[in-house]
């Protein structure tokens, strides 16, 4: 299907502000001194930081400053090309294609908008990237209250086209990026609430405006190479579950009045979806299980859930004094909804105890059906629960490692022609794991892939080629 898509940005100013509660402009009192502070320089100079403050040093507050400089970062207006943000350059941010396409070629290099499928619930089960649009199958998707379909967006940083070098260590690289987006469509009168860009996402002569309503970021750090996980949403996207409150003036886009209330009518079916093909279905009833992400009972609730709603008043509150014709103004109508991350990076992050921040983390829109977080569960519906981290001592980069599905989808797309190579006796998984990264170095990196050639003598490596 034709998915070329031209980018706009949306300078306007949005005419009606969409969060509830007092705003914190720069310079008032009220924002003279907060628990945990922002700064107006994260918005007009964005230079976020390459680490977190190491082990005692860092409080919650480092991390969800460094994600919201990171954010800022991302979606500047890029000096290259001023109509486009840094996160859309191709060449610093590759666009994740169809499996089986290398999508570190730059020719590969088309625009493309995915229907949400299923995430992988137990660890080891492949990665199954959402397939183009129209052409989804098995797979649940959800629609706004138009009756329209949810797109989405991989990327990823350049650095993981490396498959080779990264494979030889047992982390990805310091500052290594990965990007989900979450899109709906929307019309010329949203425009001024929306980050907004035009795409064909339906084979039909002209394009449609897609308005950003979801927005994933994991980076890694050398001191954190579990990454850190963050997830931004559109504030009009849903109401939280038990404490609605007031709808926006336009409505929820993916909950109805009827629905957007305490103990919502079970013909609600609330946070459920159906696998479709279709570009349209029946509205989808969406809210929000855990405010920021946070179980009251979890670790350090109060603090992560003060430091969360407090940079959200004031950054919301610089953007909103700026001007109508600043391209960063539209961001006051997003929010951050929570980060993640290990507190002991020795360990692996299956264990829930080990977690830190929110530890209900899920976006509405891209983890409608993986809200409710249950810990006493083998399969904790969080990021760690699809994205383990091994722990130091352990690769985290191997095939099998499960940190990264783009990686490994990555991986997949350079490995076209794949080679047989001799790597001498290999007794079983753990030991390919350290032989075969080193016998694949040099050529295209490992795919995975073993097999015994003569028993007790001879294995192969599945390397890539080149």
């Amino acid at each position: 299907m034709n998915t070329a898509r031209t980018f706009r940005v949306a300078w306007l100013l949005s005419l009606a502000l969409l969060c509830a509660g007092p705003l914190l402009v720069a310079g008032s009192a009220q924002a003279a001194s907060p628990a945990c502070s922002a700064s107006q320089d994260w918005i007009t100079n964005p230079a976020p930081p390459s680490e977190i403050p190491e082990g005692s040093n860092a409080d919650f507050c480092d991390f969800y400053q460094f994600a919201w400089q990171w954010f800022f970062q991302l979606v500047s207006p890029s000096q290259s090309d001023p109509s486009l943000r840094n996160f859309q350059i191709n060449a610093n941010y590759p666009i994740l294609q169809a499996t089986g396409t290398n999508s570190c070629d730059p020719a590969n290099q088309s625009e493309v908008m995915f229907v949400r499928r299923d995430k992988p619930i137990a660890a080891g089960t492949p990665f199954q990237i959402p397939e183009r649009t129209g052409q989804a199958g098995g797979g649940d998707t959800i629609f706004d209250q138009n009756g329209n379909v949810v797109f989405y967006e991989i990327r990823f940083s350049q650095s993981l086209c490396n498959v080779a070098q990264i494979q030889s260590a047992p982390n990805y690289p310091a500052g290594t990026t990965e990007m989900k987006s979450a899109w709906r469509i929307i019309t010329d009168a949203d425009k001024p609430n929306y980050f907004w860009i035009e795409a064909n996402v339906d084979g039909v002569p002209g394009n449609e405006l897609l308005g950003l309503v979801g927005f994933h970021m994991a980076i890694a750090t050398a001191l954190h190479p579990e990454f850190i996980w963050a997830t931004f949403e559109h504030r009009s996207n849903v109401p939280e579950c038990s404490n609605p409150g007031t709808a926006p003036a336009e409505g929820w886009s993916f909950t109805s009045p009827t629905c957007a209330v305490d103990n919502p009518p079970s013909t609600c079916n609330m946070n459920l979806a159906a696998p479709s093909t279709s570009l349209t279905g029946t509205p989808s009833e969406i809210c929000r299980v855990y405010h920021d992400g946070t179980n009251t009972a979890d670790h350090e609730a109060d603090t992560n859930i003060a430091d969360i709603d407090s940079l959200n008043t004031q950054i919301q509150g610089f953007l909103s004094a700026l001007g109508s014709d600043n391209p960063m103004s539209v961001w006051q109508n997003y929010m951050n909804v929570g980060a993640l991350w290990e507190n002991d990076v020795t360990q692996p992050s299956s264990t829930f105890s080990n977690q830190r921040g929110s530890m209900r983390l899920a976006n509405s829109v891209m983890e409608t059906t993986f809200q409710n977080v249950d810990p006493t569960q083998p399969f904790i519906s969080n990021c760690f629960g699809c994205h383990n981290f091994n722990g130091s001592g352990n690769s985290n980069t191997i095939p099998w490692a499960s940190l990264s599905h783009i990686f490994d989808d990555v991986m997949q797309g350079q490995c076209a022609t794949p080679q047989d190579v001799q790597a001498g006796p290999i007794w079983n998984n753990s030991q390919a794991a350290q032989t075969c990264p080193k016998v694949c170095n040099s050529k295209g990196g490992w795919n995975g892939n073993w097999k015994t050639t003569e028993p007790g003598n001879m294995s192969v490596c599945g390397c890539c080629g080149g």
